[in-house]
């Protein structure tokens, strides 16, 4: 088939852009055609960070956009990824409204977790990507999101069926970045992300603490000068390296020394460090309404990689396996369960997975098997059976 996906917000760098990655590759791999129309009528500073093999980058708000509704116009399928907000201009809002109203079936992926994200959006288009589509896909059917949907009257009396989403990786693709227990630090502790304290950068700082105090390294990825980097910079002691590239500091005496942060990155430069790791973070947290299965894309490249993984004990607690219908913390998964209360104990299992590479190798092998089942050659595949019912009706 002929597959659109469409980026309203344009190429944000964020897990939006990296579903859209994902899914254009399993599309391509299954002999699908595939175009990704994504906006620039915003500058974003992350537009580098992900490579879009099939892009068209065009402006939404002038005679470019002919080409965008042309291309969705001769499309089997249209998923929608995200939707112009409510800063861009009008004459993009209204030309994105146009695609709503083709003949072709729609798919909207729904990636906002609460009010205020789902405010951000354009509110016409919000509304146009519930009411004018033929599938629906959220992270959850408890949240801020599936209230709107469900809000009686709010739309006509078509019933909608919110399907869950769930971030997906090939696991396969990422084994190249894969290495040898030989080739990584064992005293080297990454955390990647966003300056969104959602993101949980204040545990990683304060867990910090101990790791210089055994003498490991701690380095942050993607912290960006957002408005939140005002709070980050007052709160924290850290090695700014915010213009420098990672690949081109020598970190060396930095053991037992402050973090060192830098800025936003390339995904693939950034697995490759990783890589060489001896652990990596994904310190997020959200309500217990936004999660269901879902998990974060840093949650899944932290373990393809091959580093181990060091999560947050809360989302572990609340974030049920799509395989064993268990909370993640229930599970044997070769995972360090990290959070403000256990920071002493999780002291002492980083000093013996750092001290003994059979640990380690046991700790990579079980998180592998464990998180393996958010390959995208099982849930793409899952998603996109549903997506062919409405085809074939």
């Amino acid at each position: 088939m002929k597959i659109s996906i469409v980026l309203g917000r344009g190429i944000e760098g964020c897990g939006v852009t990296k579903n859209s990655v994902e899914w254009e590759t399993w599309l391509e791999d299954n002999g699908h055609t595939v175009t990704v129309y994504a906006s620039k009528d915003k500058k974003w500073s992350r537009d580098k960070s992900h490579n879009i093999k099939n892009l068209v980058h065009v402006r939404f708000d002038n005679d470019d956009f002919d080409q965008v509704y042309e291309g969705c116009k001769s499309s089997d399928i249209i998923i929608f990824s995200s939707l112009p907000s409510t800063n861009h201009s009008q004459k993009c809002i209204n030309n994105f409204s146009k695609l709503f109203d083709l003949n072709v079936k729609k798919v909207s992926f729904q990636h906002d977790h609460n009010k205020s994200s789902l405010r951000r959006n354009a509110q016409t288009l919000l509304l146009d990507s519930i009411e004018k589509v033929d599938m629906i896909f959220a992270h959850s059917t408890t949240s801020d999101f599936a209230d709107m949907v469900n809000t009686p009257n709010l739309f006509d009396m078509r019933e909608r069926e919110i399907h869950l989403r769930q971030p997906a990786i090939n696991f396969a693709e990422h084994k190249k970045y894969r290495k040898p227990l030989d080739q990584q630090d064992p005293k080297h502790h990454k955390w990647v992300g966003r300056t969104a304290r959602w993101k949980g950068y204040d545990l990683m700082f304060s867990w910090h603490n101990y790791l210089k105090d055994i003498g490991h390294l701690t380095t942050f990825e993607g912290i960006e000068k957002s408005p939140v980097f005002i709070e980050f910079k007052r709160d924290f002691e850290f090695h700014d390296c915010l213009d420098l590239n990672p690949n081109d500091v020598d970190l060396q005496d930095r053991y037992g020394e402050m973090a060192t942060v830098f800025s936003q990155y390339i995904n693939e430069q950034m697995l490759e460090r990783m890589s060489r790791c001896g652990f990596g973070y994904q310190l997020s947290i959200l309500n217990k309404k936004f999660l269901e299965k879902s998990l974060e894309f840093t949650h899944l490249e932290i373990v393809a990689v091959g580093a181990i993984p060091v999560f947050r004990k809360e989302y572990g607690d609340i974030c049920i396996h799509r395989y064993y219908d268990k909370p993640l913390t229930e599970l044997d998964s070769g995972t360090i369960w990290l959070s403000n209360d256990n920071m002493k104990e999780c002291i002492d299992l980083v000093q013996e997975l750092s001290a003994n590479e059979e640990l380690r190798n046991e700790y990579r092998n079980k998180s592998y098997e464990v998180y393996s089942y958010y390959d995208s050659k099982y849930i793409i595949q899952e998603m996109f059976n549903k997506i062919g019912e409405i085809v074939i009706k």
